[in-house]
């Protein structure tokens, strides 16, 4: 805590923009689809919605460019994360003036995009910037805040965005949104030009080739891989399963909330405390465990082997949720202690933050098909595959890892 409050301006700077990232995103991917249905817009025309997340899965191709090209006046991450948050904080501002609803959703969606675009964008500014400012300890810590902020984010900018609109209106509950990248934007004007661990290269020459190059980078980006699909194999499936026995709409959401919160506040905030404490792979290995053993209460109620029970579902929601913030927290701190040592951070913390978004919305699709030919045991039965492998890769390297300690 004490190291939090050393850097309390660096800290608070990061939650907001973190923050603003996850209002963007929560939004576009569950205000949208909802306000749009509730003027009367038909399904079918909500179907193409997800692809306004697209830029959070492909910003790889343009990471490099950031790591590049800057603003010797600005500093190398502020000349990006101003203007971006500018464009957020336009599209937000303008969304207040237009409404969302089927008469301005072509309007409103081409905001949305240029606001993903530009939170994506910055979002590889802004861990590069992390990567550079931090390290040790305060890795694990900054990156509960990255998961938590953004999570939290995410849950303002849907369902805090829907009770908004209901009690106040559109035009104040975006109005009200818009303060965050506001504030991001004053507090970003604070900070230095130059980051704190060492000088700014004078070129850059970031490529994604140079990072697929390094020791350890395909292992990280199949780890973020594997941790994600696990992930929504638990969550994904487990909402379909809960709808097929039986539970209201009501409890389910009740439930997805609480496990939200359990992903927030034990999954990131236990998970950064864990890294501490048992370091980072061990950590890793006990949360992917624990996904495991939930997915595995999962199929043994779907198979029938258990009978359905209130209990077990709310043990298999917190093992899973828990995981979930956990193993990107763990992910996350990797990559951030990996991208530290080059010069090109942002591109090195976005090629696996891309994977990660890609494992999940890859699993969302895959396994929905596989639940819809072998079942739901056969959905189960893939999450406990995958946490297996995450389990494997993560435990050759710790070996790898206590190796060299022990080499030096």
């Amino acid at each position: 805590m004490l190291e939090l409050l050393k850097h309390w301006r660096m800290v608070l700077t990061f939650a907001l923009l973190y923050l603003s990232q996850g209002i963007c995103f929560g939004i576009a991917m569950d205000a949208l689809p909802t306000l749009l249905r509730h003027d009367g817009a038909a399904l079918h025309a909500l179907a193409f919605l997800p692809l306004v997340g697209l830029p959070w899965v492909i910003k790889f191709i343009w990471a490099p460019q950031v790591d590049n090209h800057w603003s010797p006046r600005l500093g190398r991450r502020r000349s990006w994360i101003i203007p971006m948050q500018m464009l957020v904080l336009l599209c937000i501002t303008t969304l207040a003036t237009i409404g969302l609803s089927v008469d301005t959703a072509g309007v409103a969606v081409g905001l949305l995009i240029v606001a993903s675009l530009a939170s994506a964008t910055q979002d590889i500014a802004t861990d590069g910037m992390a990567a550079e400012y931090f390290a040790d300890s305060m890795l694990a810590r900054i990156n509960a805040i990255q998961v938590g902020g953004t999570m939290v984010g995410f849950f303002v900018g849907g369902a805090g965005t829907l009770l908004l609109s209901g009690y106040l209106g559109q035009t104040t509950a975006f109005t009200l949104l818009a303060l965050v990248p506001l504030l991001s934007l004053v507090c970003v004007g604070w900070l230095h030009v130059a980051p704190a661990k060492h000088k700014q290269p004078d070129v850059a020459h970031a490529s994604l080739w140079r990072f697929i190059k390094r020791p350890k980078a395909l292992s990280l980006v199949l780890l973020a891989l594997l941790s994600a699909m696990t992930s929504v194999s638990g969550f994904g499936l487990s909402k379909l399963f809960l709808n097929d026995a039986g539970w209201s709409l009501q409890a389910i959401g009740q439930l997805g909330m609480s496990g939200g919160v359990v992903t927030i506040v034990l999954g990131c905030g236990g998970g950064a405390w864990l890294i501490r404490v048992l370091g980072l792979w061990p950590t890793f290995m006990l949360a992917v465990g624990m996904a495991g053993v939930a997915a595995m209460t999962w199929l043994m109620q779907a198979s029938g082997l258990l009978a359905t029970h209130t209990a077990l579902i709310w043990l298999a929601v917190g093992l899973g949720s828990f995981a979930t913030g956990a193993t990107s927290v763990v992910i996350m701190t990797a990559s951030m202690a990996f991208a530290a040592q080059s010069d090109q951070a942002g591109t090195d913390m976005t090629a696996v933050q891309s994977t990660r978004d890609l494992g999940e919305m890859m699993s969302s699709t895959l396994l929905v098909g596989l639940t819809a030919q072998a079942g739901y045991s056969g959905g189960f039965v893939a999450g406990i595959v995958m946490a297996t492998l995450a389990l494997w890769v993560a435990f050759n390297l710790s070996r790898q890892r206590t190796a060299e300690s022990l080499a030096s």
